[in-house]
């Protein structure tokens, strides 16, 4: 009998020993959620496990997760390795030194010498024999972890889980199910399927707080029964849920919440509310002592308050270089970077960024929206 995606996951689990997981560099809740999940799992089944993102810089309100396990660059992926034949004449002591940018290793025979056919030189395999790709799209929403390791990734047995009715199935095994609220959502349904006794409170903890982040608290439109049914069951397994909403909703400055004050007072609407969009001037981050950073929080908070808004844009002024930058949130039928393609955007078809130069706040308002709405007619 054909075994099932779950066993076959799991059987290249077992079968391999180093195993690499990476999300996408415009990361979101759920992906490091996600990963961390992942991480715990495989630790406790006693895997060597790394956690790659791109420039990872852990949010504020995410850092109770427990972020230091990511890291920002894959390091030591291949080893070159110098091999002497020592069947005729043994080995001493060596050492080596750096000079000249050059490296040299001195070694030392017990008895004879070395001659230059004794020595040969190889890159060794991959550092990692399998690799978890966690709610990313495709191989290029990686970064820099994908375009300095492409031989690798190409290689490399990889197992995709994402959510994403943008994902291109570029794995090995592909587990993307559209149907799921998240992908912690589908870590937890492979784990719950293999041994649920594996999920133990951290786990449950990263699971739950993955689902309450895609899902803003329950309140978006793709929670299902079968949503509230993890939830339920993680809560019972330990997930800490108290500290997750403590982090995630309960602790806004008071700034922040002023910022909240000045988006709301500009917010403008369009094709029947299906285009949402405000502005925030530099003297707006000044006065409310807040930076560009919490322009996510602000995304975040309009998608919650609007559920069937399908694009929402914040175009906001950057006091450090003088230029207007722009924020695209696009819900899952629609593509952010393809009704932003004029402005060469950054980021991933949910969600793009890009900037503006040349312009004041008012003519990028303009042109931007100008250009979406065409895109959406």
């Amino acid at each position: 009998m054909a075994l099932t995606e779950t066993q076959q996951i799991f059987e290249l689990i077992k079968k391999n020993r180093s195993i690499l997981i990476v999300f996408k560099k415009d990361w979101t809740g759920d992906s490091l959620s996600s990963a961390l999940a992942l991480y715990r799992l495989l630790k406790k089944i006693d895997k060597r496990v790394d956690v790659v993102c791109q420039n990872f810089e852990p949010s504020t309100s995410l850092s109770f997760l427990g972020t230091s396990e990511v890291n920002n660059k894959i390091e030591g992926l291949q080893k070159f390795v110098i091999s002497i034949d020592t069947s005729k004449t043994k080995a001493g002591e060596f050492y080596f030194d750096n000079e000249n940018d050059q490296l040299n290793i001195y070694v030392s025979p017990k008895n004879g010498q070395f001659k230059p056919e004794d020595v040969s030189a190889k890159i060794a395999s991959y550092k990692y024999d399998l690799i978890f790709t966690v709610n990313s799209p495709d191989l290029e929403s990686l970064g820099e972890i994908y375009e300095n390791h492409g031989d690798f990734f190409y290689s490399t047995p990889k197992i995709n889980l994402d959510n994403s009715n943008k994902n291109e199935y570029f794995g090995d095994i592909n587990i993307v199910d559209l149907t799921s609220s998240s992908t912690a959502e589908i870590v937890y349904t492979l784990i719950k399927n293999f041994d649920e006794n594996l999920i133990d409170e951290d786990i449950a903890t990263y699971l739950l707080c993955g689902i309450i982040t895609s899902t803003k608290n329950f309140k978006t439109l793709n929670v299902s029964p079968k949503t509230l049914s993890a939830a339920s069951l993680l809560i019972t397994k330990g997930a800490r849920r108290e500290q997750i909403i403590q982090n995630l909703y309960q602790t806004r400055f008071l700034s922040t919440l002023k910022l909240w004050g000045r988006v709301l007072s500009r917010l403008n609407n369009d094709l029947d509310d299906k285009l949402v969009w405000s502005t925030i001037s530099s003297q707006d981050f000044l006065e409310t002592a807040t930076s560009h950073d919490e322009i996510i929080e602000v995304i975040d908070e309009l998608i919650v308050s609007m559920p069937k808004t399908e694009i929402i844009v914040l175009i906001y002024e950057k006091r450090e270089t003088n230029n207007i930058a722009c924020v695209v949130y696009a819900a899952k039928n629609f593509d952010s970077l393809f009704m932003c393609r004029r402005f060469n955007p950054t980021g991933n078809a949910q969600m793009s960024k890009f900037n503006l130069s040349h312009m004041t706040l008012a003519e990028a308002e303009r042109t931007v929206i100008e250009e979406i709405k065409q895109k959406l007619k």
